[in-house]
């Protein structure tokens, strides 16, 4: 326990978290959290609930900012990283449904692959924006519906990670 302890905060002094260079919340949570909880997306969706837009957990209904706060995580992560839980808890799994055949997870999509340029998610490579590369992309058949579902999920994610 101590040493989970001592290596979150050491991660946490390793990662930059100010304003120009926010940390990988992702990344975070799979060398802090993984070993106990997974992949973040199937612990929220598994362990955590929505009420009235609160995440909740099993054993912490009221006050799951304060457990998060004094369960390894340094303040200035506490909020990003419930937000991110929240995020997932309340989304699906189509990433992993729809792009798990050819994407690990959309986090390393969105590091390797995608960037925010003026305001627009885009490919880092191409420049072209995500809403308008998914439509043909790899013969998905993605509905318009879908193609804001992904563009929306992969936008949230890219701010989680950069």
């Amino acid at each position: 326990m101590k040493r989970a302890i001592a290596a979150a905060f050491l991660l946490a002094a390793l990662l930059p978290a100010s304003s120009g260079n926010a940390t990988d919340l992702h990344r975070f949570w799979e060398q802090t959290c993984g070993d106990c909880h997974r992949h973040a997306g199937p612990f929220a969706r598994r362990s955590l609930t929505v009420t009235d837009g609160k995440l909740q957990g099993v054993h912490h209904k009221d006050d799951l900012l304060v457990f998060l706060h004094n369960h390894h995580l340094p303040e200035n992560l506490v909020q990003p990283m419930y937000e991110m839980l929240l995020a997932q808890a309340s989304t699906a799994p189509r990433f992993q449904e729809r792009c798990g055949r050819c994407h690990e997870s959309a986090a390393d999509l969105v590091r390797e692959s995608l960037v925010v340029r003026d305001g627009v998610l885009q490919g880092r490579e191409s420049g072209r924006p995500v809403a308008q590369f998914l439509p043909r992309h790899a013969k998905l058949g993605l509905t318009p519906e879908e193609v804001i579902f992904f563009t929306d999920l992969l936008t949230r994610v890219e701010r989680e990670v950069h």
